[in-house]
């Protein structure tokens, strides 16, 4: 079957443990945006005069952190949704008033970075992004750990997350407030969880659950799937896709066939939808961040086969695999899937990387 299997290890994933925390080109520090005017409005004070702002000052205020985005001595960024942006969230003042408190706070702490962040500080192109912490602290166990924004910038304008901007640097007296499309939600699950939950995904499912015999930890691909650090980029063929490829292999198409199959093969087919950067998945690609070239993925840098994207058209990018004869289609509306710790797309096609 397939000979190219990734080499890594528990020793490589506890590496990964380590280097998640500076993955996907974070900045610790962006470079701190000095207003016109520092005496100027305070991002608070300009939420709170414009009109157009309504909705996202109900929302703030019910989370209580209008105060804190009126200090003069911090800098924050925000991703602010207008009245029309909640309105194609489908939020109205209704729904504010009706959420509980702690999920408006998780939401709405999800929207600030806490330091100036303007446009000329995100990177461009060749990095997919920039990870940003916010001020959602997800765990109390862990307050250390605040759930990130990914924000980029692009020929086609900015991004945070897969969200377009739709209105860059307004200044305030203490930072910076970027207009957004609509609500950007913080993620709820790992990718594990996304995973189990979509009936499309059984195959991938069995896959995982074969290509993890015999490991344990986190060198077991499930671990890694449900582990909120590191950052993934996951291809995940649909149960179609691999139903495809079994019956082309002359196999039943039942997911009880991967215990047919020899671990290392599966556990290279599944390693081979992963991104990677040196054999650690380190980056969060979202359909917005996507290049027309080669990525390297879990079965190893080169001289192992990358995966090809081909993202000349927004709305039909593709991926192929070294040795598929088509490329395969990235599901655009089901796409983005975020989540703590990736981002999922599925595809219409197992990425081979050699001829079984």
């Amino acid at each position: 079957m397939f000979t190219y299997i990734k080499k890594f290890t528990g020793m490589a994933l506890v590496a990964l443990t380590l280097l998640s925390q500076t993955a996907c080109n974070k900045i610790e520090e962006a470079e701190p945006l000095e207003p016109a005017n520092p005496s100027g409005q305070t991002i608070r004070e300009i939420v709170d005069t414009d009109a157009k702002y309504s909705l996202l000052k109900l929302g703030l205020t019910r989370a209580g952190l209008m105060d804190l985005l009126g200090n003069k001595l911090s800098k924050f960024t925000l991703f602010a949704p207008d009245n029309e942006a909640m309105a194609r969230s489908g939020v109205s003042e209704a729904m504010i008033n009706g959420l509980p408190v702690p999920q408006l706070r998780a939401i709405m702490s999800y929207h600030v970075i806490p330091q100036a962040l303007p446009t000329a500080a995100i990177p461009g192109l060749p990095a997919p992004n920039v990870q940003m912490p916010t001020l959602l602290q997800p765990l109390a166990t862990q307050p250390l750990f605040k759930m990130s924004t990914f924000p980029s910038k692009r020929a086609t304008g900015a991004y945070v997350n897969n969200v377009p901007v739709t209105a860059v640097d307004r200044l305030a007296a203490n930072g910076v407030i970027h207009d957004v499309y609509g609500v950007v939600l913080p993620p709820s699950t790992t990718m594990k969880g996304l995973i189990a939950a979509d009936p499309q995904l059984s195959f991938l499912r069995a896959a995982i659950a074969r290509a993890d015999s015999g490991s344990v930890g986190l060198s077991k691909i499930d671990s890694l799937l449900n582990y909120a650090f590191p950052n993934i980029t996951l291809f995940a063929p649909t149960d179609d896709a691999f139903k495809a490829l079994l019956t082309f292999l002359k196999l039943p198409a039942d997911p009880a066939v991967f215990a047919m199959l020899p671990v290392r093969t599966v556990r290279g087919i599944v390693a081979y939808h992963v991104l990677a950067i040196n054999g650690v998945p380190a980056q969060r690609i979202f359909q917005a961040n996507m290049e027309s070239r080669t990525y390297e993925t879990l079965i190893g840098p080169t001289p192992m086969p990358p995966v090809t994207i081909d993202a000349s058209f927004p709305f039909a990018k593709t991926v192929k695999g070294n040795v598929n004869p088509t490329p395969s289609k990235i599901d655009f509306a089901t796409s983005d899937k975020h989540a703590v710790n990736g981002v999922l797309h599925k595809i219409d096609q197992v990425l081979l990387p050699q001829m079984p």
